[in-house]
């Protein structure tokens, strides 16, 4: 969640090669210091890729919140997919191989707070596609593209790179993002091979709205350059009051305000949260009358849950849990913990038929909320794509030889009803697939969809 935060600490020369020490700062417990003792067969390893590859996996086997959960509901073998990364160090490691092998390995938990980040940047892009892309029910669409490229246009279908099937080139990205679900996997592989790439130039095959097939070779612009693409759906905060008596409400992400001093003592955080609180309440007040909500939660990447819960508070009547978490410092999971609402019912509050817009970027905290509603909301309908289902507290570990950061979960979250969320999307009442025809009108079918629910006739 992002409104945890993690600072990781290295300590002592004498026990560097042997020895992390880890010390966590969370919004749910108060700072507590571990200590993870790396195998001797490890720290004797002469080489420094192998040795923290090695020191990784013992750490995720150790501290990684959702190793059973994950064997469970999606086959994890973590002995073969240590295996496979080591692989691919190949005889002779170097930082490049090592990025790669290190970043499939815990891309590989499929857990989507998990990240890698190491001193050198050794697999940074230098190089975009001069095009965006979505994915539309015809196909991997063109979305934007460079102004001066007179091909491809925006509504045409990318079906090869280099002569290669798109599809392979989404398979092997999909090892190198971090994702709870196929289909949040998918998308940042879209998103991740058209974004970062070390060649110069690619021919790209496509294929027109009339079925046309036609080719373009292109030198690839710098990797930070912007393509101007129309946007689909809106990150920002906004509501509105739609037709019938239905209400729109759109919280955009639950993060703190920037340059806040977030998190701070536990003690500081509501002070810090105030205007959005008062934001919230505003908003929910003036959408009150309202014969049914839309909330939506798509696009959106999470932040604290204590903005979560406060918006909960209101759309559902006190005395709820909004999640149950469960940690393990180093010894056995405890049991978990009930966070219950106490908050009472307000005149900013909406009792009314929800319907909730989530998508594959549903993420985190908006995660949490969306199961917590799915849990004890009355009347509650979910639309739109599968959510991201990540959700979990993510701590930093650094590795001692290479100075590498793997970050992972370690609490485990359960919904209030007690079912494990990562990694297992919300049930929808209806799935809204996109087409091409909606991304180039630019319609919103997901927000049509919940107002013909909504219809009285």
């Amino acid at each position: 969640m992002l409104g945890t935060v993690f600072v990781c600490l290295v300590l002592g020369l004498a026990t560097y090669w042997g020895t992390i020490w880890v010390l966590q700062a969370s919004s749910h417990s108060e700072s507590s210091q571990e200590l993870v003792e790396l195998d001797e067969s490890i720290v004797q390893e002469p080489d420094p890729y192998l040795a923290d590859l090695r020191a990784a996996a013992q750490i995720v086997r150790e501290r990684w919140s959702y190793g059973e959960h994950r064997a469970q509901i999606s086959g994890l073998d973590l002995a073969a997919l240590e295996q496979t990364a080591v692989a691919l160090l190949g005889d002779q490691p170097d930082n490049h191989t090592f990025k790669l092998a290190l970043t499939y390995f815990i891309a590989g938990l499929k857990d989507g707070h998990a990240f890698v980040s190491t001193p050198e940047h050794t697999l940074a892009a230098k190089h975009r596609w001069p095009f965006s892309l979505v994915e539309v029910a015809e196909g991997i669409m063109v979305h934007g593209v460079q102004a001066d490229l007179p091909r491809p246009k925006p509504g045409d279908l990318l079906r090869t790179i280099d002569g290669v099937a798109i599809e392979k080139f989404i398979s092997k990205a999909e090892h190198q993002v971090f994702a709870s679900t196929d289909l949040s996997r998918r998308h940042q592989a879209i998103q991740f091979m058209c974004k970062w790439d070390t060649n110069p130039e690619r021919e790209f095959g496509f294929e027109s709205a009339d079925a046309k097939q036609f080719a373009v070779s292109s030198s690839l612009p710098p990797y930070y350059q912007t393509i101007m693409t129309p946007t689909l759906i809106s990150k920002e905060r906004r509501h509105r009051m739609l037709e019938n008596g239905v209400a729109y409400f759109c919280p955009g992400n639950f993060s703190p305000p920037t340059d806040s001093g977030w998190p701070g003592p536990p003690e500081k955080r509501d002070a810090i949260l105030a205007d959005t609180y008062a934001e919230f309440d505003r908003i929910i007040g003036e959408l009150a009358q309202c014969r049914a909500l839309i909330l939506d939660l798509r696009h959106n990447p999470g932040g604290t849950d204590l903005l979560g819960q406060f918006l909960v508070d209101r759309l559902v009547d006190p005395g709820y849990i909004y999640f149950q978490l469960s940690s393990d410092f180093g010894m056995d999971w405890l049991n978990f913990g009930k966070h219950k609402s106490t908050a009472a019912k307000g005149e900013n509050s909406i009792r009314a038929p929800l319907i909730c817009l989530i998508d594959e970027r549903t993420f985190s905290t908006a995660d949490n909320v969306a199961a917590c509603l799915a849990d004890v909301h009355p009347n509650v309908r979910f639309v739109g794509r599968p959510n991201g289902a990540g959700t979990g507290a993510p701590r930093p570990f650094e590795l001692p030889r290479t100075g590498a950061t793997i970050h992972f979960c370690t609490m485990r979250v359960r919904t209030p009803n007690g079912r494990m969320g990562e990694g297992l999307s919300i049930p929808l009442t209806e799935t809204v697939t996109w087409t091409r025809d909606d991304v180039l009108q630019l319609r919103d079918p997901d927000l049509q969809k919940a107002l013909d629910l909504l219809d009285p006739n």
